[in-house]
């Protein structure tokens, strides 16, 4: 019962514990001053910020989110800070919040801004800075990244755009996908999970731009060959794969093959060979590297055996000496310094004796 009431008190505690604790916006930056105490909103409440966006949010796990008003002068700009689980989701999110009208800047690991909006990943943070007229300078931005990077998670970023062909890709047209709800919103073939995030999988889409078409790329990335075997299988069996003849009418077609545990799919491509232009540009490369350091083993010499086994021997006998010197010095000096005390109890060791001996012994011969 203890136990219980103990972990009841620390929950209601924890529960009492005010927002601002757990806030990281700071109450400046740069030139930049909070107008208000803000609003951090925990994972169940974030809809009061996300609003239509919170379902596709929570695909990328989002933790918290927090916002603020700050001034300059007569300027004044709202920020949103997004606390997501790692890196990877910032980034989707990142992706999925950002638009055509967005071009890149060199803030935290990735960033983009224009006029009078920014969009900017530091680890598993996403900030999103908005004013009216004009945003914060990049100079202060900087100021602003500094200060969340300290308590950013800064595991690695995703990988999986590593494969995304250059050829014929519309700019900024990358978007990472943790789950169904935010691919359907730029691939819809479906709101269910159709391509397994289930089973951890990882998707990226981009545009493309082949034989005087706009097509869609999605490449899908598996835990296991045999998880993207089966998945693609699906796939085939669901949607309407490299048709023979003439495209059917109001279908969408696709074309995709599997590399390893990568799963290649076009959409809106016109034909197999303008949708081979992408494929072929993906693949699949393992690795293995032998770092292990090289050792060569022998039997030693008769010569070592003996010097090792004298020196060892050696070792023994100084330590014994060492050891013995050192008990009687420790025994001479207690009796030195502490007569009677420890060693010296004549009156309370008592000696049976047989009176063989004409020399009684006393109890000051044993010490």
């Amino acid at each position: 019962m203890r136990r219980i009431a103990l972990i009841t008190v620390l929950w209601l505690a924890a529960a009492a514990t005010p927002a601002s604790a757990q806030a990281r916006l700071p109450s400046s930056f740069g030139g930049w001053n909070a107008s208000d105490s803000g609003v951090y909103l925990p994972s169940a409440g974030v809809e009061q910020i996300l609003g239509a966006d919170t379902p596709i949010f929570r695909e990328y796990a989002v933790q918290s989110a927090e916002r603020k008003t700050f001034v300059q002068g007569a300027q004044n700009v709202t920020v949103t800070l997004y606390r997501l689980r790692d890196p990877s989701s910032a980034y989707g999110a990142y992706t999925f919040v950002r638009n055509d009208t967005l071009t890149p800047v060199p803030l935290g690991s990735f960033g983009c801004a224009s006029r009078d909006r920014a969009l900017i990943v530091i680890g598993n943070l996403l900030l999103d800075i908005s004013g009216k007229g004009a945003r914060p300078p990049d100079a202060d931005l900087k100021q602003l990244a500094s200060a969340l990077n300290r308590t950013a998670d800064h595991s690695p970023f995703p990988t999986i755009g590593e494969h995304l062909p250059d050829q014929g890709r519309v700019r900024r047209s990358e978007h990472y996908f943790l789950g169904p709800r935010g691919l359907a919103q730029f691939l819809p073939l479906g709101t269910d999970d159709w391509v397994g995030f289930d089973h951890s999988a990882e998707v990226i889409v981009s545009r493309y731009h082949i034989a005087d078409k706009d097509a869609t790329l999605l490449i899908a990335s598996y835990p296991t060959q045999q998880v993207a075997a089966d998945k693609f299988a699906r796939m085939l069996r669901r949607f309407l794969f490299d048709p023979p003849g003439a495209v059917p009418s109001g279908q969408t077609v696709l074309y995709g093959k599997r590399v390893s545990s990568i799963v290649a799919v076009v959409a809106g491509a016109p034909s197999r060979d303008a949708a081979n232009v992408l494929l072929d540009q993906i693949g699949y490369e393992s690795q293995v590297t032998w770092n292990e350091p090289k050792q060569s083993f022998s039997d030693p010499t008769i010569t070592s055996m003996v010097v090792g086994a004298i020196l060892g021997t050696g070792s023994i006998m100084l330590l014994a000496l060492a050891a013995g010197v050192g008990f009687g010095g420790i025994r001479v000096l207690i009796k030195i310094f502490f007569p009677n005390k420890v060693f010296d109890r004549e009156k309370q060791v008592e000696i049976l004796q047989l009176g063989i001996s004409s020399k009684p012994i006393q109890a000051k011969d044993f010490y």
